[in-house]
Order: C-alpha cells, then sequence, then structure tokens
C-alpha cells in the first residue's frame, strides 16, 4: 500500500481516495482538502506587502484567479485579503470581479468556539458563490452547508503561523439576503438558520467550530 507523506502527516492512499469519493465537489469538479499552492508575488498594495505566503486558489472568474494573502496586524491577529492574477499574463490586480456591483461581502456576526478571522461571500458576475475565509485553528476538513447542499471547501495553513487556516470554496446558491427594513433607516438580518454555516472539524472529524455568513444590523447615519 502507497503511502503520501505531508510534514507532520502520513496518509495511506486508499484513505485519500475513499476521502475525495466522499467530498462534495464545487463547480470547478475539484473535491475539497488540504492545498499547498506555490505563491505568487503581490505589490499591488507597497503598504500593505502580503506576509507570509500569498495562496493561489484555482478560482478562476474572467480569466482572473483569485489569490488570498494576509498583510500587516500580526501572527496572531493579521488581515485577510485578495488579489485576482491574470491568468494570461500573470499582472496582479486588487480589482476584481465581485465588486463594482457584481456582488457584495458579508462579515460573520458570531463565532464559536475558536476564532474565525475573516469569512466572506462573493457574488459572481456568472451567478456562482464564493466563500472564504480564515479560522485560528488547523481543522482537517471545512465545509460550507446552505440550502440542504454541503460543500467541501479546500484550506491551506499560512506559512508566517500554521495554527491560523485559509479556506475557500465556490458553489451555486443563492447570495445572502438582504437585510429586512427595522424603522427609523435600521435594517436587521434574517433568522441565523437562513445563512450559510461554516463548519470546521479535526482530524478525527469532530466539531471544532461554527460560523454563520450573516451580515450585521445596519442603521443609516443621518445628517
Amino acid at each position: 500500500m502507497h503511502r503520501l507523506s505531508v510534514p507532520g502527516v502520513i496518509v495511506s492512499a486508499a484513505v485519500l481516495v475513499g476521502l475525495a469519493a466522499c467530498a462534495a465537489k464545487g463547480p470547478d469538479g475539484q473535491p475539497g482538502g488540504l492545498e499547498t499552492p506555490s505563491p505568487v508575488p503581490i505589490t499591488v498594495n507597497p503598504s500593505a506587502l502580503p506576509v507570509g505566503d500569498t495562496v493561489p486558489t484555482g478560482i478562476v472568474i474572467g480569466g482572473k484567479e483569485m489569490v488570498l494573502y494576509f498583510w500587516g496586524g500580526s501572527p496572531d491577529w493579521p488581515h485577510l485579503d485578495h488579489a485576482w492574477r491574470d491568468r494570461r499574463t500573470g499582472a496582479v490586480e486588487v480589482d476584481q470581479p465581485c465588486a463594482g456591483g457584481y456582488g457584495f461581502f458579508a462579515d460573520t456576526m458570531q463565532t464559536e468556539p475558536v476564532r474565525w478571522l475573516d469569512v466572506h461571500q462573493c457574488v459572481t458576475p456568472d451567478g456562482t458563490l464564493i466563500e472564504f475565509g480564515a479560522v485560528f485553528a488547523e481543522p482537517g476538513r471545512v465545509t460550507v452547508q446552505a440550502a440542504g447542499k454541503t460543500v467541501e471547501a479546500k484550506y491551506a495553513r499560512w506559512s508566517a503561523n500554521r495554527s491560523v487556516t485559509m479556506f475557500w470554496e465556490q458553489r451555486q446558491g443563492k447570495p445572502l439576503p438582504h437585510n429586512i427594513p427595522d424603522g427609523e433607516g435600521r435594517t436587521t438580518p434574517l433568522p441565523p438558520e437562513q445563512y450559510p454555516l461554516v463548519t470546521a472539524y479535526d482530524g478525527k472529524g469532530a466539531t471544532i467550530g461554527t460560523i454563520r455568513i450573516r451580515p450585521s444590523a445596519s442603521e443609516q447615519k443621518g445628517g
């Protein structure tokens, strides 16, 4: 029986095949799981240069691949960001296809019991959803569940702090619903169960943390 070696882990090929068979695949046809992509240089924002390796995700929209990275802060509290690399020219830009009216980002509302650094949803021009984020943990599996379907996310350890994990996935589905008006310029999100649930599991399959991708309540500031 062949064995594949990863730093600190030895996994049999048979086990890997079994896990891949059970994983729900995204629009790219690939199952989730641990990734070790080669980093690419990002220098588009000199005041917020990447700390540690950047992480190309393999998610491509309009010929541009989403690249995740951390900047600033400290190894215990970094800032998650992303850029887009042109697959044809190699140029990296901060302008991306999820902004400018095509989609929106929603910060999560609750954390338990691990610390989630960032979790976002992006609606792309082709209507698919990209969800990505980071968690202060070393999960063996990350999933996103919505509308009765579960998608396995891909993930990678941050090179500057292996206790931090970035994750991402792309799926079909409905975007986050807009908040409902709550009088005097205020809006309130819907009940938590109506939003995507992100779950991180340890290597034995036990849940180590969950979080909903749910926008916060808002209030219009008059003047």
